[in-house]
C-alpha cells in the first residue's frame, strides 16, 4: 500500500462546500473521492484546507474485498471516522467495469448509510483534471490494445471537452497531436507526448467536486462505451462492517 500526496494537490479553503443533503447541517468540509477506472485503486480525503491523505492500491486482489479497508485506513490516517464524512465523490467510467461498479456502489452506500451529497464525473474528465494545460487528450484503458480517449481544453481553469469519447488504439497515442493524460500504470508507447501530471485522480475528482454547486446522486451511474464482459452478480450488497474507532 501506498499513502501519500503527489503533486500539488492542494484544495482553497472552503472549495469543498456544497448544499447538504437531508439531515446534515453545515457546508460540506470532509470528502471522500473514489477513483478506480484505472490500472489502480485511488482514495482521497479532501478537507476545507486542503487535501488530508491519498492512498493508492496495486494488485491482483479484488477491488471490493480492498475499497472499504482503504476507506478505513484513509481515515484513521486522519484520525476520524466515517460519520465525519461529508460528501463522497467517485468515479463513473468508461475504464474497468469492475472498477466502476466498485467505485459507484461505494459510493451510493456511503450516502445513503451516512446521509450525506453523492456526485460522480466521467473517469476522463478526471484523467484531465489531473494537468494544466491548455489542451489535451485524456485516455483510460480499454480492452487489451485499446483505450478510451477524449480531448479536453482548459480556459480560466475550466474544463471543455473538445469531442466525444472514443475508443482508439494504443498505439495510436503515439502521434496524438496534444499532450496525453493517462493514469498511473497505464503503459504507453515510447514516443506517446505526455502532459505533467500535477495530482492523482482521487485529488482531481476532488478539485471537480469544489467547483460543482449542486452535488447529484443521478450522476452515479455508469458510463459504459462497450458492453460489459459479463452481467454483474445479482444479491444484496454487502454490509459494511463497523469503522474501527481513529486512534
Amino acid at each position: 500500500m501506498s499513502a501519500s500526496c503527489l503533486g500539488d494537490c492542494s484544495v482553497p479553503r472552503g472549495a469543498l462546500d456544497a448544499p447538504r443533503a437531508p439531515g446534515k447541517t453545515g457546508a460540506v468540509k470532509t470528502v471522500l473521492a473514489i477513483a478506480a477506472c484505472g490500472p489502480r485503486l485511488e482514495l482521497a480525503l479532501g478537507s476545507a484546507s486542503g487535501v488530508a491523505g491519498l492512498v493508492a492500491l496495486a494488485g491482483q486482489t479484488p477491488r471490493s474485498e480492498l475499497v472499504m479497508a482503504a476507506v478505513d485506513l484513509l481515515l484513521r490516517g486522519a484520525g476520524i471516522g466515517r460519520e465525519a464524512l461529508e460528501g463522497v465523490v467517485a468515479s463513473r467510467g468508461p475504464g474497468s467495469f469492475t472498477g466502476v461498479r466498485v467505485a459507484l456502489a461505494t459510493a451510493q452506500g456511503l450516502a445513503a448509510a451516512l446521509a450525506i451529497p453523492a456526485h460522480a464525473f466521467s473517469s476522463l474528465l478526471a484523467q484531465a483534471g489531473r494537468a494544466d494545460v491548455p489542451e489535451c487528450l485524456a485516455v483510460q484503458p480499454a480492452r487489451r490494445g485499446f483505450a478510451y480517449a477524449q480531448e479536453f481544453s482548459r480556459a480560466r481553469g475550466a474544463l471543455t471537452a473538445a469531442q466525444e469519447p472514443q475508443i482508439v488504439t494504443v498505439e495510436s497515442l503515439a502521434g496524438s497531436g496534444v499532450p496525453v493524460v493517462a493514469p498511473a500504470g497505464f503503459a504507453l508507447p515510447p514516443a506517446t507526448p505526455l502532459a505533467a501530471a500535477l495530482r492523482s485522480t482521487a485529488e482531481a475528482l476532488l478539485i471537480l467536486l469544489a467547483a460543482e454547486p449542486h452535488p447529484d446522486p443521478a450522476t452515479l451511474a455508469p458510463t459504459y462505451l462497450e458492453p460489459p464482459p459479463a452481467t454483474p452478480p445479482t444479491g444484496a450488497p454487502p454490509s459494511w462492517p463497523p469503522s474501527p474507532k481513529a486512534s
